[in-house]
């Protein structure tokens, strides 16, 4: 038997015994490639938290390592080609549970190509809760593969990638130009963009992923309607190109799409701005997948203490925002105090005034009836009766049904 090769019992022992970062040197690979293997060969692996469980002096329960199945592999060596468990078919379906939220689900692709086409060719469908592929009909089926493939690897590391993923805090960073990348015709003004994010879960850490076809400069021209690179023109009509009539079609440079997929990772917090792409000028981005997943699962690891601190100041932000906004209603509250005493004191002033003027009134009446004591009792009448017709014009004031309705002041603010 060849040495180098390693039994499924062998590593069962060795994967429950050392850390799987501390293994993986031992047979010249990743971790997240040694989780792989483990999965392949039907390996239970330790759960999040089993070595600070051990380390803390708890005893984790180990699960035995089951049969393998007819078919599966019993023993791998470094550099055996390592074929993936089948893939999940595209369909619809929704979680069972709810911690089933980060389990990859993808939608039918007939939702793409049931929409509308922009004019130089991206997808528009009409559903937006679907996977974040920006890319043309031709193109469709190998930026699904690339997605599924890649949920398939994060899923063979205990990681998941959830399409459309419903959770809250998480934002979607819009496509620009990307560099170049993705610019394209003046008279393309949007572009389809679904309503949530994809994520991929490491851990607890989120990444925002989107795989869009990049765009490239081409010469054009305009036949029956549509712009057509010069190249196909030429074929389908070639006696547009005639020497002899010198009957020669303008060409315009336009922008494109090259069918060159990339492969968009950004942060989906809004206070952690960061993004990286990986593109196919060398390679497809199918042959660039363990890289993709090392080096998000390494960035995943920088990227939850920059999530923290963000969420850290966020919350200091809260509290001041809380603070001074305390503060703000206490001086609100206490102008209303102020204008409400300032009013209950108007009030009161103005009842005063108002049973003044009436005393006023009555002594004057009563100053009109005792110097008429001399007159003749017909003129007195006559002046009596014009005093009680003054009276019952002014009506008198009632100081104490006034007073009743004042209204009293609130306490004197602090």
């Amino acid at each position: 038997m060849d040495q180098d090769r390693v039994q499924r019992e062998t590593l069962y022992s060795e994967v429950w015994a050392t850390p799987m970062l501390s293994l993986a040197p031992k047979y010249g690979v990743s971790s997240v490639f040694l989780a792989r293997v483990c999965a392949r060969l039907n390996i239970p692996r330790p759960p999040r938290g089993y070595w600070a469980r051990k380390q803390s002096g708890q005893k984790p329960k180990i699960p035995p390592l089951p049969k393998p199945q007819p078919g599966d592999p019993t023993e791998w060596k470094k550099g055996d080609q390592l074929p993936r468990k089948a893939e999940i078919e595209l369909a619809e379906a929704a979680p069972k549970k709810a911690s089933a939220r980060r389990t990859m689900v993808m939608g039918s692709l007939a939702s793409f190509t049931s929409g509308r086409v922009a004019g130089d060719g991206y997808l528009k469908p009409a559903k937006r809760n679907l996977p974040d592929l920006v890319v043309t009909e031709p193109t469709l089926q190998r930026a699904a593969s690339v997605l599924l493939k890649l949920a398939t690897c994060f899923r063979e590391t205990d990681h998941r990638i959830s399409i459309a993923c419903g959770e809250s805090g998480f934002t979607r960073k819009v496509l620009g130009d990307e560099e170049g990348r993705l610019k394209r015709s003046v008279f393309e003004t949007n572009i389809w963009a679904p309503a949530r994010p994809t994520l991929v879960f490491i851990g607890e850490v989120a990444i925002g992923l989107t795989v869009y076809e990049a765009t490239v400069e081409k010469e054009m021209v305009y036949i029956d309607g549509q712009y057509v690179p010069v190249k196909e023109a030429k074929v389908l009509k070639p006696s547009l190109w005639d020497r002899k009539t010198r009957t020669f079609y303008r060409r315009s440079t336009q922008r494109v799409a090259s069918k060159r997929l990339c492969l968009r990772a950004y942060s989906p917090y809004g206070r952690v701005d960061w993004a990286r792409t990986w593109t196919e000028d060398k390679v497809s981005l199918l042959k660039q997948l363990d890289d993709i997943v090392l080096a998000l699962v390494d960035r995943a690891k920088t990227l939850a203490p920059q999530v923290a601190e963000a969420d850290r100041q966020a919350a200091e932000e809260r509290k001041r925002w809380e603070a001074e906004r305390a503060i703000a209603i206490a001086e609100y509250e206490r102008s209303l105090i102020i204008r409400a005493r300032e009013d209950s004191l108007n009030h009161l002033l103005n009842i005063i005034d108002k049973w003044s003027s009436d005393r006023k009134l009555q002594d004057f009446f009563d100053d009109i009836a005792t110097r008429s004591v001399d007159m003749d009792e017909e003129a007195r009448a006559v002046l009596l009766a014009k005093v009680q017709e003054a009276k019952n014009l002014l009506a008198s004031f009632d100081s104490i049904e006034a007073l009743s309705s004042w209204v009293t002041p609130p306490a004197q603010p602090d």
